[in-house]
């Protein structure tokens, strides 16, 4: 059986262009243009750092880009710093009330007794607390009832913990979070 001839169906400019054209010169990243190159602007080239010696990307997904309450965001802070104080040798029983007076030097008793509250400072602390440890319960501390007393277990680090407001998280992540 003989082979029948495959029709060409290039033009002659076609095939002549086909010929001439080399696999290994061409640039498989490149589109192929007969525009040249555009010039480097010599101002950029100095301004422009080099691309191993560029920063960190910020921040920029959606979830991250978000107002946060600046007292939540401080209360965070101080309980932080209160838990950071305890050691992690044995367990502990943490209040709202207790990060509240040792942050403020105020007690509560003597705050409600001139007629002042402290509960939207409360409510803050409080959130930050349920966040690190769960489900808060009532006990006896000291002999003073606690309703809302939370479980510090033993061999607690906060600073293993990634804290809960977007502000802290991306000073914990650059490490430049103090505890």
């Amino acid at each position: 059986m003989s082979e029948l001839p495959k029709p060409v169906l290039l033009s002659e400019v076609e095939a002549l262009l086909k010929k001439r054209f080399d696999k290994e010169e061409a640039s498989k990243h490149r589109v192929p243009s007969t525009a040249r190159d555009s010039r480097s602007s010599a101002r950029l080239d100095q301004l422009l750092l080099q691309d191993e010696e560029r920063a960190k990307m910020p921040l920029t997904k959606d979830k991250y880009l978000v107002r946060e309450n600046p007292h939540l965001v401080a209360w965070e802070r101080e309980t932080r710093k209160f838990l950071r104080n305890l050691t992690p040798e044995h367990g502990h029983r943490v209040a709202a009330v207790m990060i509240y007076e040792w942050a403020t030097g105020i007690k509560i008793k003597e705050l409600m007794e001139e007629g002042g509250s402290a509960q939207a400072d409360l409510r803050k602390i409080n959130q930050c607390l349920r966040f690190y440890f769960g489900k808060p319960y009532m006990t006896y501390i000291a002999g003073r009832k606690v309703p809302t007393a939370y479980r510090v277990r033993p061999g607690y680090y906060i600073r293993r913990h990634r804290p809960m407001t977007l502000t802290l998280w991306a000073e914990y992540t650059e490490g430049t979070l103090y505890p």
